[in-house]
């Protein structure tokens, strides 16, 4: 397996986009994987990545077995960090800054086995009611067909500072995370809510969206 090794840079946007939308899909540094491609890990030390401009600092999109610590994320619009599928990913002696930010981070579409150890979450998300530091299970668009949840989430020794509204996670399609010695208010939203949300969701009922191809939506038997 390859290994890809990211170390003391400095990265932002290239061009910032024209309008604050969830389908732009910008960042300052990205990585994705797709079944059948060559596998990688990546191990990410002692960087700094600004999102100001686009969506995201740091976007990660199917990737396993990934290592990031002693970085500053600075986020987008959207987010810092935004994890989409993937497992194994592991986030120490970080620090990430929202500036005006959704969110913090963001695990979604069965991400599986990320940890967050000795963290930093900065500033407050750009709205207290539809935000967190780490957003767990919100709908994607590889969600319009049925998908493990987003699970084995572990937050160590993480705090919350400059910030009046101290959501350490809000929990949507995802088993509830372990937490130790961590600040913050826990928000789980009941499954009740999350299956309308989900209806909804793939009706098309609540504005905009995309729609993936059927080949990006399959289930491999790893994800489970």
């Amino acid at each position: 397996m390859k290994k890809v090794i990211v170390k003391d840079e400095y990265f932002s946007a290239q061009e910032s986009e024209d309008s604050r939308s969830k389908f732009n899909d910008k960042n300052a540094l990205g990585f994705a994987w797709r079944p059948g491609q060559e596998e990688f890990s990546l191990e990410i030390d002692s960087c700094t990545i600004d999102g100001k401009g686009v969506s995201e600092g740091l976007k990660l999109s199917f990737c396993r077995n990934v290592s990031v610590k002693n970085s500053c994320i600075l986020g987008g619009y959207e987010d810092c960090v935004d994890i989409v599928r993937g497992e194994n990913i592991f986030f120490e002696n970080c620090t990430f800054i929202s500036q005006d930010s959704a969110q913090h981070i963001t695990c979604k579409s069965g991400v599986k086995n990320v940890n967050f150890i000795n963290c930093k979450f900065v500033n407050p998300v750009r709205n207290w009611w539809n935000g967190a530091c780490i957003d767990l299970g919100n709908w994607s668009d590889y969600d319009d067909v049925d998908r493990p949840k987003v699970r084995n989430i572990n937050i160590t020794n993480c705090t919350i500072s400059s910030s009046c509204f101290s959501i350490l996670y809000r929990r949507l399609y995802s088993d509830t995370p372990n937490v130790i010695n961590s600040d913050g208010f826990k928000f789980n939203i009941g499954d009740v809510f999350v299956r309308a949300f989900w209806f909804l969701q793939r009706r098309g009922m609540l504005g905009a969206r995309r729609r993936f191809d059927e080949s990006w939506l399959k289930v491999y038997d790893f994800e489970l």
